[in-house]
């Protein structure tokens, strides 16, 4: 039998890269959600010290049951609502709203945030589909019929050349090398059942109609992702009135891709053009209430 959640809040372990001087007082943080399958440290790899480099004070979280958090002796057990407390019990310890990057499904946990106000912005990249992981899953399990076994295999430390074979055909752009791939398996971690039947399930309860948030968006997504591709992204970019950049030649694993720096160079550029344009509107105020 499954353990159930501990009832009480669980230790969550993150990691904090801080910019190499301080950032502007005005600077939101980065809060980053790791997707399923891996932890916190898929960010640590090239995101957390390239953002840290441009002034950005930089969190990544390792869910429950994932990394050194709390639960993975009930990792089984844990869903995304779990998973959401967890993102929600650290958005209360910054001291202004971050700005959530979430990666898969770490950025449903971000669309989560978003539609309670909690956070100042986000960018979703390879986002989960507005009707769930059903029809894609069962599109890569009809193309890749031993890819979940391999995937299991490599979360119990079993890597071979064929599970990295399916992990570059799957997750990776074809220019992968080899020594990336290895480093993607090291990753790698077992998910939570019902969390992933959670995904699968999305579009039966998910979607009610809801006006676009106050918040700014962006959604990345991979050309060659064969696990989101960009047209099933398409329709959640619409839903949050977001703009949508693709990033050339580059898989679902965006942020460990060899072109990662390509996603983390349109990512920087968005919220550099966030930043001029809050400060632009704030001196605009600043002038209006000088009229008053």
């Amino acid at each position: 039998m499954t353990p159930l959640r501990s009832p009480r809040q669980p230790i969550l372990q993150t990691i904090h890269r801080p910019p190499p001087t301080p950032s502007p007082a005005n600077r939101p943080p980065l809060l980053f959600l790791h997707g399923g399958y891996v932890d916190a440290r898929s960010w640590d790899a090239h995101f957390l010290p390239f953002f840290a480099s441009h002034g950005y004070d930089c969190h990544a979280l390792n869910f429950s049951g994932h990394g050194g958090s709390d639960g993975r002796e009930y990792l089984d057990a844990l869903s995304l609502d779990d998973y959401l407390a967890d993102a929600e019990q650290i958005v209360a310890r910054f001291d202004q709203q971050p700005i959530v990057i979430g990666h898969s499904m770490g950025s449903f946990i971000a669309e989560r945030l978003l539609e309670q106000s909690l956070v100042a912005a986000a960018v979703l990249l390879a986002p989960v589909p507005t009707n769930g992981t059903l029809e894609s899953a069962t599109k890569l399990l009809l193309k890749y019929p031993k890819f979940l076994g391999e995937v299991v295999n490599v979360t119990r430390g079993r890597v071979s050349a064929t599970a990295l074979h399916m992990i570059k055909e799957v997750y990776f752009s074809p220019t992968t090398r080899p020594e990336t791939l290895l480093r993607f398996a090291q990753l790698v971690q077992p998910e939570s059942a019902r969390a992933i039947c959670d995904l699968a399930l999305l579009g039966c309860w998910r979607w009610s109609p809801k006006p676009p948030p106050a918040q700014p968006v962006l959604v990345v997504s991979g050309e060659l992702d064969t696990v989101f591709p960009p047209q099933l992204v398409r329709p959640l970019a619409r839903r949050w009135n977001a703009e949508l950049q693709i990033v050339a030649a580059t898989g679902h694993a965006l942020i460990l891709d060899e072109h990662w720096s390509d996603c983390a160079a349109a990512v920087l550029g968005w919220l550099e053009q966030l930043e001029q344009r809050q400060a632009a509107n704030s001196d605009q105020a600043k002038e209006l209430a000088g009229v008053v």
